[in-house]
């Protein structure tokens, strides 16, 4: 596999979070569905548009690419997707979303505390600095839920952070590989979970063209970018950078239907960017000046 730079995979990750922040633009169009019927659907369409990507990438080689993944990252990834997917659906029906929101942010927090023992991949400090100041932007925006949600929903919840964790660093584990075919495979279980015990099949023709359209555009698009970047961006940044999507996700709204965010938002989301930024170019930065310190030990010393 070719090698990536890091600012090329910190572009697909941010390609990523621009696709799944429209989620709320697509659930507009979906008002009568509950969460398992647009997980249900959404996941399903997604698979098939991941099935045509593969097809299209490796022709009659698509077959090997699902074999040739050592089995516990296929099942690791597939498993980790369709968990969190119905977590994070069950969480809803117990805890309000700016809790669910919250806890989410949690993520590269589970991302930091995994990798090392996974994938010996160790978080500097400007990133775990990044992780809190994410964790709080998050808890200024959805402020004022935070007070609803039982002790069930806050058990669901905290579920989400750690499969999307859990995903991440497969994905940074097994990034030698294509993974889009455990995703793949994630998203049919998740098609038969959330239909077989949320009643997600039942959907009206209309919903499930609006469906189509969303599991590839909001979804399986966004997961392809994501897997391009985990090849060269660690999984803490790789989690800290998807906070973004607390901030586009009301934007889009803003922009198209005039629901302009409290000053709670633009506050969190103000700390969400600094935090995400110190994460890109924070190591680096520290690394540069490392860099230039260790030089200067080195020169000679003219007298």
């Amino acid at each position: 596999m070719v090698e990536q730079s890091y600012g090329r995979g910190v572009f697909y990750v941010l390609l990523a979070v621009l696709g799944w922040s429209l989620s709320g633009v697509f659930v507009r169009f979906l008002p009568d569905l509950s969460g398992w019927q647009i997980n249900c659907w959404r996941g399903y369409w997604m698979s098939v548009a991941l099935l045509i990507y593969l097809v299209a990438a490796y022709g009659r080689d698509t077959p090997r690419r699902f074999s040739e993944i050592p089995l516990a990252g296929l099942v690791g990834a597939a498993f980790f997707f369709a968990l969190g997917s119905t977590l994070y659906v069950t969480s809803l029906t117990y805890a309000s979303t700016a809790v669910v929101s919250v806890i989410g942010a949690l993520s590269p927090i589970f991302a930091g505390l995994m990798a090392p023992w996974i994938i010996g991949e160790r978080a500097g400090i400007s990133a775990w600095i990044a992780a809190g100041m994410a964790l709080i932007g998050v808890a200024v925006i959805g402020w004022d839920g935070l007070s609803s949600g039982t002790l069930i929903g806050l058990i669901l919840s905290l579920g989400v952070p750690i499969c999307f964790a859990g995903q991440t660093v497969m994905l940074r584990r097994y990034r030698a590989h294509d993974m889009m075919p455990a995703i793949c495979i994630g998203g049919f279980a998740t098609f038969l979970i959330a239909g077989l015990f949320g009643g997600g099949f039942h959907v009206t023709l209309y919903e499930v063209l609006i469906l189509a359209l969303m599991g590839p555009v909001q979804l399986a698009i966004p997961l392809i970018f994501y897997g391009k970047g985990a090849r060269s961006v660690p999984a803490v940044a790789l989690s800290l950078i998807v906070m973004l999507d607390v901030i586009l996700n009301p934007l889009w709204s803003w922009i198209g239907v005039g629901e302009k965010p409290g000053l709670s938002a633009f506050i969190g989301g103000a700390i969400i960017v600094a935090a995400v930024i110190l994460c890109i170019l924070g190591e680096r930065v520290f690394a540069f000046r490392a860099t230039l310190a260790a030089r200067g030990r080195r020169a000679p010393q003219t007298g």
